[in-house]
């Protein structure tokens, strides 16, 4: 019996095609022991997942700051690839994102610490817009939320940066307890009491 593929079912079949070979690509890196070989398919994998990495990183850095990053990215996807113990294109993905948001990050604390000052309030604002384009803000909620931000920032820049971290960049709780050595729930809450400051200061 033929099946007709509409439109959409084409790309889907496509996907899991993309995502099947990825993932056979990395088993068969593995099991490679010859340097041509490795690189040829350190290649393929750079090949099929640049493109969806560099949607994230144009949403979370600005247009000067993309080129470097994703190059950075690319190359610690590459020389981290040996290290990849997964078996899904699921956990490879997300291995691959993890690398994304800790280059990103690091982006934003260099920018930070050159300029001894927290991320601009308006910068966090671009950007957590930028993460929700299915539901913009409204007028007055971009009001509200760009004066909680500027006073967050200046008097409290340590939530800034989480909420940063957990909004806007999508780490999780266990990613950033990681990240500023915390336990998981220490982590969460210290998260959950910045985010209720951020909704104190416009009510």
């Amino acid at each position: 019996m033929n099946r007709k593929f509409d439109g959409r079912n084409g790309a889907f079949c496509i996907l899991i095609w993309r995502m099947d070979e990825l993932i056979t690509l990395v088993r068969t890196y593995r099991f490679t022991t010859g340097l041509a070989e490795r690189l040829n398919i350190v290649e393929q994998v750079i090949n099929l997942i640049a493109t969806e990495l560099q949607f994230f990183v144009v949403k979370a850095l600005p247009p000067d700051a993309v080129p470097d990053a994703i190059q950075e990215i690319l190359v610690g996807i590459a020389t981290g690839l040996p290290k990849f113990n997964g078996d899904t294109s699921k956990e490879f993905w997300a291995w691959c994102y993890r690398i994304a948001r800790n280059k990103v990050n690091d982006h934003h604390r260099k920018q930070a610490s050159s300029r001894m000052l927290p991320m601009p309030p308006e910068d966090l604002l671009a950007l957590m817009e930028a993460s929700a384009d299915d539901a913009p803000l409204t007028s007055q909620n971009h009001h509200d939320l760009e004066y909680a931000l500027k006073l967050l920032t200046a008097t409290k820049p340590e939530c800034s940066e989480l909420l940063w971290q957990h909004y806007v960049l999508g780490f999780d709780y266990d990613e950033i307890a990681e990240d500023w050595g915390l336990k998981y729930d220490t982590a969460r809450m210290r998260i959950n009491r910045c985010l209720e400051e951020a909704k104190s200061l416009v009510s």
